[in-house]
């Protein structure tokens, strides 16, 4: 890193910190998949499922960054909803194993495909110059914290 005036360096965190919770606060409210009449929550269990095809909630916590219980109760209301099925492992019985139902895949496709229009008309805005800036930045800026080591308290 080149030198950094501390002062102006801090206003700039300042600045990103506030943008990127503006940003989200305007995804939240705009958004958010509560207006698909799913928390934040059931949507990301959604998309790991979609992702890894089935897994144990003990797998979903890890990934989601939830508690095991806090998992078990989103599995519940999803269960509850029809959108993701339990079934015990053939190989252990001990293990449960969550997977999206046909009717969560065609749930979490509605949400994808309306979010995919709205993030294409924010780059349509953007332009095509600074929509190649911002998503080398975002790579860069992903690549960057996956490399740091974890937050100490």
């Amino acid at each position: 890193m080149t030198d950094v005036d501390p002062v102006d360096f801090e206003q700039k965190v300042r600045q990103l910190e506030d943008l990127m919770a503006r940003l989200q606060r305007l995804m939240h409210i705009r958004h958010t998949p509560h207006r698909f009449g799913l928390t934040t929550s059931q949507v990301f269990i959604l998309r790991f499922l979609d992702k890894v095809g089935c897994a144990k909630a003990s797998d979903i916590a890890r990934v989601a960054g939830l508690s095991p219980g806090a998992v078990t109760q989103v599995c519940d209301e999803l269960v509850r909803l029809r959108l993701v099925q339990r079934k015990r492992s053939a190989d252990d019985r001990r293990v449960v194993n969550v997977s999206l139902t046909e009717e969560g895949r065609q749930r979490l496709e509605h949400i994808r495909s309306v979010q995919v229009r709205r993030l294409m008309e924010v780059l349509y805005q953007l332009g095509p110059d600074d929509t190649e800036a911002f998503l080398r930045i975002m790579r860069r800026l992903v690549e960057t914290v996956e490399s740091l080591p974890p937050a100490e308290e």
